[in-house]
């Protein structure tokens, strides 16, 4: 396991979130699945799922800190994200 997967392994959550590169999308995926390649659940395009999560997404270090504070936040973030479920391969 890389570096920067470790370090998000050490924290206790189990996803990454990040926007897809064509339709921006935000999509939230296993964090089995860093590095990985996949097809965006909203428009199809391939997609690589990063190591780490971005910030301004559900599981980034700013909207985070910010979501703890704020459960409206949370939980608004939660209904614009589309989770990739791990496939039987992982």
């Amino acid at each position: 396991m890389g570096d920067a997967v470790q370090k998000q392994s050490d924290r206790q959550e189990a996803f990454i979130s990040f926007r897809c590169k064509s339709c921006g999308q935000e999509i939230e995926a296993h964090l089995e699945m860093a590095g990985t390649a996949t097809e965006c659940p909203a428009c199809g395009n391939p997609i690589q799922v990063p190591l780490t999560s971005e910030p301004g997404t559900l599981w980034g270090a700013e909207t985070k800190s910010a979501a703890v504070n704020d459960k409206k936040s949370a939980d608004a973030m939660k209904g614009r994200t589309i989770r990739i479920e791990l496939s039987d391969d992982f």
